[in-house]
């Protein structure tokens, strides 16, 4: 008689980790992404269960509920935006995300909620001042929006795109007087002056102006940044680019140039690259290595501090 031995096997079962607040956003920004909005919003759901969001992470949330098609879980978020202190009318209004929202019976309460946070944000600002550099802004950044369609139709070396690049120029130039007479008259106006657009205008122009432009009122940038008025980030940008049109190594990363010898887009020369993660931090910048995925570089310089 066989002898027959049965094997007894005992399984542990270990209990799932519970997902953190960061990853849960994390994973509902990525099924936004990939325009899975139902299950985006469940995440949400599940991040704002844990603990609070922000007035961002909130719209956000509202976003993708909205594109969902619940209306009702939209407008529950898009509220707590607001009562976080979500400012941006004009954003919201215009957001495709939030179209179905247009007819819900709580999206002008909404709206006018959002309307009483900015009227408090701006009371002290200099409105006549903030209204001149938003129209500035709009006629910065009009055409460069639209180059790549225009591109697209009439073709790279074409014409008509001779002619686009012909306008941008001409009006980068009336926007350099502009802007020059305002900071020669009230110097690099800060946020809590004209509001963060306004302040973003003054970069804009003179990060498009002539090398002498830029070299002119870099320490005026410096000085607004150092008084927290204006971003850091947009000193490293425009530190970078002045020396890089001068010949020298860059300090912060952000200009991309191309290969002479394979035609392909590289980093510009770093002073120091082993540091540069440091010091891009210390300007509200990202890691490198995420800022050059964008152009399909790796970046394989380890990292260190001092």
């Amino acid at each position: 008689m066989r002898l027959l031995l049965t094997l007894i096997v005992c399984t542990i079962v270990l209990p799932l980790r519970a997902q953190t607040f960061d990853e849960l956003l994390a994973n509902s920004e990525m099924l936004y992404d990939e325009k899975q909005y139902a299950e985006s919003g469940k995440e949400y759901d599940k991040a704002f269960a844990i603990k609070e969001g922000t007035a961002g992470q909130y719209y956000n949330a509202a976003c993708a509920w909205a594109l969902a098609e619940n209306a009702a879980q939209a407008a529950k978020y898009l509220d707590l935006a607001a009562d976080k202190g979500w400012k941006n009318v004009k954003h919201a209004q215009r957001d495709n995300d939030l179209t179905s929202l247009h007819t819900h019976q709580n999206w002008e309460p909404i709206l006018a909620k959002m309307q009483t946070n900015l009227d408090e944000y701006e009371k002290d600002f200099d409105k006549p001042l903030k209204e001149q550099l938003e129209k500035i802004y709009v006629r910065d950044q009009t055409l460069r929006q639209l180059y790549m369609d225009a591109e697209e139709k009439f073709g790279k070396d074409s014409d008509e795109m001779k002619y686009f690049w012909q306008l941008m120029a001409e009006q980068d130039s009336l926007n350099e007087v502009e802007v020059a007479r305002i900071i020669e008259e009230r110097g690099w106006v800060g946020i809590p002056l004209v509001g963060g657009q306004a302040n973003i205008t003054l970069w804009l122009v003179i990060q498009h102006a002539p090398l002498e432009t830029q070299e002119k009122y870099l320490p005026l940038l410096k000085a607004s940044v150092l008084k927290g008025e204006s971003s850091g980030s947009h000193l490293a940008l425009l530190e970078d680019r002045i020396q890089m049109r001068n010949g020298q190594p860059q300090t912060y990363g952000s200009q991309i140039t191309n290969d002479k010898e394979s035609g392909q887009q590289i980093v510009y020369e770093i002073k120091d690259p082993e540091y540069v993660n440091q010091r891009r931090k210390e300007v509200g910048l990202g890691p490198i290595q995420e800022y050059v995925k964008r152009w399909g570089i790796e970046w394989t310089v380890e990292q260190k501090e001092k």
